[in-house]
């Protein structure tokens, strides 16, 4: 009995050997038995992979190299070569160069750790992570212009407050002014409008007293500081009389100015309607200052109460921006509570505290030298102190070299997110709304503020990436959880918050992809793709495994994953033996197709080594970058190479379908190379003019074009053969499985092809060239494209089962619509 089963798609690519008998299951109609260097199409078909382009050695072929994609726009889109404490750029086609040679900045990663970085973007700014580092920013100016730089937070975030008896005591209180005791000492000079002898008062530090700054509702309040210092501020604060609630008599609007001669005034600061003041109330004001002033003046025009008489008020604090601060001491009474009871350490250099101060609100300090297990020097940021007690409310920055660092960060609703460092693994810190490097909290608390918020509940496991995605979705080793508003009617904030443990489907610690607001990522033991997305089914998210029906095709283990949106949706994994996987993913059309690619290394038993992939946008569509290591004349060597775009039409030449690729133009005929020195002691595939003319070998970095042919436009490159094998045709018309155990054999096979140049099929016997070249075509001329279906007969066996084997290993395009059999079978 013969029989004739059709395939038309193959959107399921290349199934697990278990599932080769599931003839009752539509997967089997729509899979294939093997998939290497050809992908599934979202429409269906087969499609040959285009080459790889050689684009440069990297800058040492014994070290291991990372890429990272940096993409402002299609036309400004860079994979970033990271190697031992450099980078290096490429750019569009080519590498960017300077000076006539690679541009090259360094780097503060060392080897061993790039790999473990984690990175994101905003606009020209990549942030890099790692726990052992400060996190980074790596900054984009101008193409030939990038640079490093530690990452610069203020305010936080912030460990637990301490709970010990330990009391930390400042030398000094951050005032821009001394204390004061009379209009002239300590230093400089204290005056009022009014000409008051007490108007040193309002910088005596002591808010009980309070003076007439003028007898109007109008006038000024100055200091100027001694032997013409100057001096930068950059917040103050206000205290209003004690008896402001009856008499109404304090200043309501006022400009704070700066000058440097006393006539010629800037105004940093303006306010006006500040009413209703209760007794001795404090408010606090901060301003954007970065000039050194040597005269500073509060110069109000409002108030003096409903008679408009007397302006009156307690205290004037002007607090001295932190980089214009000496640093001074900061003593603990004991080393309890810091740094697990070793005190201060030489390492917290850099890293911040957080202080209450006696009158009720949190400033922060930037430590700036140690001076023993018990001393630290510090510049003070917020707010003057209102004096040098002990305080007993602190607590140490949460990030440090003895905390440890974040280990990976991403965006949430306009702020920077980092997670997990060495002391807080289940730990998200959050930045202020759109000021990414403040982690403040207000006093009183406001939505924008920044936000500390550890894991709770459920399995509890160290955080392995955090992405967004409607929620932050966060991977742990053990789970997966999304953190989010608690009410969509208000703004995130640490008043509006909800986390919740939504799969018991842990994630392995490798970047993952996001496709519109659905996040693929690794699995826990890296053999395997999962889907995490909401579900309104179940009013929430759900983390089914993608690649199940494919499972073999990842047990290598997933080493990096990289997404390539245009043209055809793949997510592209790079695995532990070198290998990738290519997962054609379309979650509207149920398209989830897997294939595996093999890049052509030094010679077919040695096939190359992906080490590393990024994908970044060029000319309206996506760009797939590698590190590919190969054994090159006996010498290890590492290329930095992009996949060449799919061939969807034109003409012949137009495709490349050799790996490690270069092209060569010249004005006439030529018959030799001579710059194939990054395949030197290789045999090449030479495709020219058109036509792949055989193969050559590499010698002195240069070959002789096969046949003595000349040619004006030549790619050479290393050859890869692409091979599709179904599962077995004869049993798809059987769903029952009444052939199954039945011998069958191929006895015709027709391919649907699109725009096709070169393939041959068959049997697993043997297997026929469609679109041979006929003997009246000069070997000169290029080849033409075919459309349509084709038919050869099969020479098979009936051992074989009905299988239909597609290869194609010249450098020429194949797409396959589909396939027909003619399958004969026992009766």
């Amino acid at each position: 009995m013969t029989v004739y089963p059709i395939q038309a798609t193959f959107s399921r690519g290349e199934l697990a050997p278990v599932l080769h008998g599931r003839v009752d299951i539509d997967h089997y109609r729509m899979g294939l038995a093997k998939c290497e260097n050809f992908y599934v199409l979202k429409q269906g078909g087969l499609r040959r992979r285009s080459g790889t382009v050689f684009v440069a050695e990297v800058k040492d072929s014994n070290d291991a190299c990372r890429l990272f994609p940096f993409a402002f726009s299609e036309t400004q889109a860079y994979a970033i070569e990271h190697g031992d404490q450099y980078c290096r750029f490429f750019a569009l086609d080519g590498q960017v160069q300077s000076g006539g040679g690679a541009y090259e900045i360094a780097s503060p990663f060392a080897l061993a750790d790039i790999a473990a970085v984690d990175h994101t973007q905003s606009a020209d700014v990549l942030y890099m992570v790692h726990g052992s580092y400060a996190p980074r920013e790596l900054r984009r100016t101008a193409e030939t212009s990038w640079s490093f730089s530690t990452f610069a937070y203020e305010d936080g975030p912030y460990l637990d407050e301490n709970s010990t008896a330990t009391t930390l005591t400042p030398a000094e209180t951050g005032h821009a002014t001394p204390e004061m005791t009379s209009n002239t000492a300590p230093s400089g000079t204290a005056s009022a409008s009014n000409g008051s002898a007490n108007a040193y008062k309002m910088f005596d530090r002591e808010k009980a007293d309070s003076i007439d700054l003028d007898s109007t509702s109008s006038g000024w309040l100055q200091y100027r500081f001694a032997s013409s210092a100057r001096k930068v501020v950059d917040a103050y604060w206000l205290t209003a009389p004690k008896d402001a609630a009856q008499h109404a008599d304090y200043i309501t609007q006022w400009e704070l100015q700066g000058s440097n001669d006393g006539a010629t005034w800037v105004t940093l600061d303006s306010r006006d309607g500040e009413t209703g003041w209760s007794g001795s109330e404090t408010r606090f004001y901060e301003l954007e200052n970065d000039a050194a002033f040597e005269y500073y003046r509060l110069k109000f025009s409002g108030g003096g109460g409903s008679d408009g008489n007397v302006c009156t008020m307690a205290e004037l604090a002007l607090h001295q921006k932190a980089s214009d601060q000496t640093p001074f001491n900061l003593t603990a009474s004991s080393t309890t509570g810091i740094n697990g009871g070793a005190g201060f350490q030489i390492s917290d250099t850099g890293r911040l505290i957080r202080l209450l101060g006696s009158d009720g609100r949190w400033r922060w300090a930037e430590i700036t030298e140690r001076v023993s297990a018990t001393v630290v020097k510090i510049r003070l940021h917020g707010q003057a102190l209102p004096n040098t007690d002990p305080i007993s409310f602190w607590a140490m920055g949460a990030w440090s070299d003895q905390s440890g660092w974040p280990h990976t960060v991403g965006f949430y609703q306009e702020r920077l997110a980092f997670g997990r460092n060495d002391t807080l693994p289940r730990t998200i810190w959050l930045s202020k709304s759109l000021n990414f490097n403040n982690f403040g909290e207000s006093t009183p608390s406001e939505a924008s503020d920044g936000m500390s918020i550890t894991m709770t509940g459920g399995r509890l496991n160290a955080i392995s990436f955090i992405r967004e995605s409607g929620d932050l979705v966060i991977g742990t080793s053990g789970s997966m959880r999304t953190l989010g508003p608690g009410s969509n009617a208000e703004a995130f904030s640490s008043t509006n918050i909800q986390q919740r443990q939504q799969t018991t489907t842990g994630a392995a610690s490798v970047s993952p992809v996001t496709i519109g607001n659905t996040v693929i990522y690794g699995g826990f033991h890296k053999a395997a793709l999962h889907e995490f997305s909401y579900s309104f089914d179940v009013n929430g998210y759900l983390s089914p495994e993608l690649t199940v029906l494919s499972a073999h095709a990842f047990k290598p283990g997933i080493s990096f994953m990289a997404y390539q949106e245009s043209p055809d949706s793949i997510i592209w994994c790079g695995l532990a033996d070198g290998t990738l996987t290519a997962t054609t993913y379309d979650r509207a059309q149920k398209v989830v197709g897997i294939s595996r690619h093999r890049i052509a290394g030094g010679s077919v038993s040695q096939p190359g080594v992906v080490e590393s992939a990024c994908v970044v946008p060029v000319e309206s569509r996506d760009r797939l970058w590698m590190i590919v290591r190969r054994t090159i004349n006996g010498q290890t060597k590492r290329y930095v190479e992009y996949l060449e775009m799919p061939f969807d039409g034109g003409s012949v030449p137009d495709g490349l379908f050799l790996d490690s690729a270069r092209t060569v133009t010249n004005g006439s005929p030529v018959s030799s190379v001579s710059d194939a020195s990054h395949l030197e002691g290789e045999t090449v595939g030479v495709f020219a003019d058109g036509v792949d003319i055989g193969d050559a070998f590499v010698s002195g970095g240069a070959f002789t074009l096969p046949g003595g042919v000349a040619a004006s436009k030549i790619t050479y490159g290393l050859r890869y053969e692409s091979v599709a094998e179904t599962l077995r045709m004869a049993q798809t018309g059987n769903r029952d499985g009444t052939a199954i155990g039945r011998r069958a054999r191929i006895v015709s096979v027709a391919l649907d092809l699109l725009e096709t140049a070169y393939i041959k099929a068959g049997s697993a016997l043997r297997q026929f060239e469609y679109l041979f070249r006929e003997t009246s075509e000069k070997l000169e001329s290029e080849r033409s494209l075919f459309t349509g279906v084709k038919s050869v007969a099969a020479e098979d066996n009936w051992s074989n089962g009905g299988v239909v084997v597609i290869r194609s290993d010249r450098a020429y395009p194949a797409t396959i619509r589909s396939i027909i059999a003619s399958v004969e079978g026992e009766p």
